[in-house]
């Protein structure tokens, strides 16, 4: 099997770990008992959680003689494989269960950049990787896991997503072990730059993320809570998968063109395309009179988070110098799982609790709009500066 295909199949079996762990997190913990307000803590505190803990993490593959991006990635999947089994078949106090779901989740959204440095490192070799394939496949299989536990946890125990999740953690370690080590990642272990240069040397960068951080924070209270709106408007467990397919399998065909779309146009231009998409699909999910609509507005999930996602990850390899892009990619992570998702969770768990789902549209409403508001504002000053 050639390089590029093993790393497609990748992507392909460690979005299913992803959807077992956050596309289900509402469902999981409201069956383990959890309120609307704990599970924002639970997600919030993973994210906050991830904006030191993936930056640390990307700084040990420098400083620890012998650790690779696959190494650690290895070390993260098989404690997150033990920390899932003991939540769901061990009687533990909620306390416990919130925490060890902290780590899990902080230690999940921490190996994304990782992954996307693997094919960056292999692009830097000059060797023919097709990143946005690959992150599309990933798009479509947690798609259909999403489609697929969405109908399986209507007739069997929620337990069932931590034994996915381990079948799938040892699918993906298996693809993972059989990838060469990349020779950039070797050569450049001593010269990576932090996540303070990155904002410093990088000022359009920082922006760009900034903005994608607060639309990030409305379609992250959007998702966590999507189980809740579609109960609202008349919907299941199972309607609820078929959301979360439509939602995710419209990013595969978008993540395809990005390379050929950075050809034709500017990086900024597809940003801030992604950006008003983001808007239509924020305020029609939000607006939603019934399911169908609902199910339009996941759709606009390709041409907003699917297109940003592509560019910006293009983007830092090819604007970033080499010793910054390990930075740069953690930087990603940083302000969309880390800053945009906590501020999405907490706040919209709280909201809802406290004064209900329409409040949680309204925090949305506002998060998108302003993050727009930075984009299209970033792409007037952009000419004037260089990164």
């Amino acid at each position: 099997m050639s390089l590029k295909a093993r790393y497609n199949f990748l992507h392909l079996f460690y979005w299913f770990t992803v959807c077992c762990i956050n596309g289900f997190i509402a469902v999981f913990l409201q069956y383990k008992g959890l309120s609307n307000t704990e599970i924002g803590i639970v997600s919030g505190g993973s994210c906050v959680a991830t904006i030191f803990l993936s930056p640390f993490m990307s700084s040990l593959i420098s400083k620890i003689k012998g650790l690779t991006i696959k190494r650690l990635m290895t070390y993260i999947l098989v404690s997150t494989f033990f920390m899932y089994l003991i939540m769901a078949y061990l009687p533990i106090p909620v306390f416990l269960l919130m925490g060890l779901y902290i780590v899990m989740y902080a230690l999940n959204l921490s190996t994304v950049p990782m992954l996307t440095m693997i094919a960056m490192n292999y692009i830097n070799e000059g060797i023919n990787v097709n990143f946005g394939l690959a992150r599309g496949l990933g798009s479509a299989s947690w798609a259909t896991s999403a489609l697929v536990f969405g109908q399986v946890i209507s007739f069997v125990d929620t337990s069932i997503l931590s034994v996915a999740y381990a079948v799938f953690s040892c699918l993906t370690l298996a693809i993972l072990y059989t990838l060469p080590e990349s020779q950039v990642t070797q050569s450049q272990k001593k010269k990576e730059g932090s996540v303070f240069t990155v904002i410093k040397k990088y000022k359009t960068f920082f922006f760009l993320l900034l903005g994608f951080c607060f639309m990030f924070a409305g379609a992250t209270s959007l998702g966590t809570y999507l189980i809740n709106i579609v109960k609202n408007l008349g919907g299941n467990t199972s309607l609820y998968g078929v959301c979360m397919f439509a939602m995710a399998f419209s990013e595969l065909p978008i993540m395809m063109s990005v390379p050929r779309l950075m050809k034709k146009f500017n990086s900024v231009t597809l940003i801030l395309v992604a950006s008003i998409f983001y808007v239509l699909r924020n305020y029609t999910i939000g607006l939603a009179p019934n399911l169908v609509i609902l199910i339009i507005g996941m759709m606009f999930q390709g041409l907003s988070y699917g297109l940003f996602t592509g560019v910006i990850t293009y983007y830092v390899t090819f604007t970033l110098e080499t010793q910054d892009q390990m930075a740069g990619q953690t930087m990603i992570g940083i302000m969309t799982s880390g800053i945009g998702s906590t501020l999405g969770n907490v706040l919209g768990g709280i909201l809802q609790d406290t004064i209900g789902l329409n409040a949680l549209f309204m925090f949305v409403y506002m998060m998108t709009a302003l993050g727009a508001i930075i984009i299209f504002t970033c792409k007037i000053m952009s000419k004037n500066v260089k990164k």
